[in-house]
């Protein structure tokens, strides 16, 4: 190594041989140190057996499932919250109920508007009736050339209502005419239902059709006979159910409103009296399916003193609304001794009767009216007479003295359609023969009045009716002249109304 060292020593790059020997050299020894801090790796492990030579291992065990918890605690927990829960709404309702019964109640339905107190002891309601009618007239050309046209027939709010339990009241105007009448005003006291008193101004009880309403009559326009019964009259009646309507009473004193007429104050002290009774045998439990039958009958009695200025006798008019009867009292008539005025005592007898079974419905009634008249120094009772009968069908509802009333209202949704009446009714009045010729003109004025109708009416709630009728009516008298006499013309109108009441 030394003359290695030396002979480098000469050569004339031995600085770089050198210094690269070096570097070898000092990498070797390093790797050296290195091995040797460098543990000896552990022994192979020996090879595993194959497959079918290894030994079986024991079953690995498995756990126990754990057990359910109690949820009785969660049930009974869930329970109480709910029984809270329905508590709570129990005591809502609770005072609902309790605010409720302070609380007034809104009524809004077919029988009108209004309001009731909670005790249910007072209440107000508004109601109206509209009808709008045409007529038109037929074979005559005098009559449809002056009288086809549209027309408000009625128009007719009201209030009406209960206090305290014990009192009921109406009003009733009416619109329709040139100006406002009042039609109804009355309070009516009934502390028991046996024993009701009725003041003011109301229809007394004369007239069966006459005590129907308007809105329930079947035809457009009454029957004559309502012209030998007053339309209203002011008074006080005591009137009531007994045996739960089985009968039905009704007497009273009123200031005395001669036939067809609506007066608010009496002419004179005189007063007429009136009673009436209606029988109703079916009205009980075991016989009520048999149906509605009414027996009624009426009578009044009392004074008129009229003058030749003011006479208080009736006019007579047909379906179409035109005067077939007025007694003498032309222009000028200075001393009065030609025109004819009521004298003294007027009587009526009005016995009738209604049944209605289901869709049929018959109502019939005749009136007996005698009244003293005179015309300068004669005097005579006469005695005027009219009768009607009225028959009624009524698909899908019912038939009654208050109307038809439909089975189900008009519903399209639900295919229903309202009712269907169809009515028929024959009528006629009467004159006196003694009338003529001292106090009525035979050419102005006919003797009798007969006429048959016929009407149809769609009904498709209690308040809306829509009508199409027909009615003809004869005349014997009225006609021609003194040297000629004749009948009056036929008169022969077709009705259209839309009726909304409620």
């Amino acid at each position: 190594m030394r003359l290695f060292f030396s002979a480098l020593a000469y050569n004339p790059h031995r600085l770089h041989v050198t210094a690269g020997l070096t570097a070898l050299l000092g990498g070797w020894a390093g790797t050296a140190r290195a091995q040797e801090a460098i543990p000896a790796p552990p022994p192979a492990a020996p090879e595993a057996a194959p497959p079918e030579a290894q030994p079986s291992l024991p079953p690995v065990p498995i756990p126990a499932p754990a057990p359910a918890p109690d949820l009785s605690a969660k049930l009974d927990e869930a329970d109480q919250i709910a029984r809270i829960a329905a508590r709570k709404v129990e005591l809502l309702e609770e005072q609902l109920a309790a605010r409720a019964k302070d609380s007034p109640t809104v009524l809004a339905d077919d029988k009108g508007l209004g309001i009731r107190s909670a005790d249910g002891g007072t209440s107000v309601r508004v109601h109206g009736l509209v009808q709008a009618d045409s007529r038109w007239f037929l074979r005559d050309s005098a009559l449809s050339d002056r009288l086809d046209t549209f027309a408000l027939r009625r128009v007719r709010p009201s209030i009406d209502g209960t206090l305290f339990n014990l009192a009921d009241y109406r009003v009733v105007p009416d619109f329709a005419g040139s100006a406002a009448v009042l039609f109804d005003a009355y309070a009516d006291i009934h502390p028991v239902a046996w024993a009701r008193l009725r003041a003011g101004k109301f229809k007394p009880p004369l007239g069966l059709e006459r005590l129907q309403s308007d809105p329930d009559v079947s035809l457009p326009e009454r029957a004559l006979t309502q012209y030998l019964t007053p339309t209203r009259d002011v008074g006080a009646s005591l009137w009531g159910d007994i045996a739960g309507g089985l009968v039905n009473y009704n007497i009273g004193i009123y200031n005395g409103g001669f036939d067809n007429s609506n007066l608010d104050v009496d002419s004179n002290h005189a007063k007429d009296f009136v009673g009436r009774l209606l029988i109703q045998p079916f009205k009980t439990d075991a016989l009520k399916e048999l149906g509605a039958l009414g027996l009624h009958v009426a009578a009044s009695r009392g004074d008129r003193r009229g003058l030749p200025t003011a006479t208080l006798l009736p006019q007579f008019r047909s379906a179409g609304l035109n005067n077939f009867f007025t007694y003498l009292a032309p222009t000028p008539d200075a001393d009065g001794s030609r025109t004819v005025f009521a004298y003294l005592t007027q009587s009526r007898l009005n016995p009738g009767l209604f049944y209605y079974n289901g869709p049929l419905g018959v109502q019939g009634e005749a009136v007996w009216s005698r009244q003293q008249v005179r015309k300068g120094n004669a005097i005579k009772t006469l005695t005027h007479k009219a009768a009607h009968a009225t028959v009624s069908l009524v698909i899908g509802g019912k038939a009654g003295y208050d109307g038809a009333t439909p089975t189900r209202i008009f519903d399209l949704a639900k295919g229903a359609l309202g009712a269907l009446e169809i009515a028929a009714r024959w009528n006629w009045l009467k004159a006196d023969d003694a009338t003529f010729p001292d106090f009525a003109d035979i050419t102005r004025s006919a003797s009798r009045a007969k006429g048959w109708a016929g009407a149809v009416n769609y009904v498709p709630s209690r308040t809306l009716r829509l009508t199409a009728a027909y009615e003809r009516t004869t005349f014997s008298g009225g006609g021609g002249t003194a040297a000629a006499p004749s009948n009056r013309n036929t008169e022969a109108v077709v009705f259209g109304r839309v009726q909304v009441n409620f």
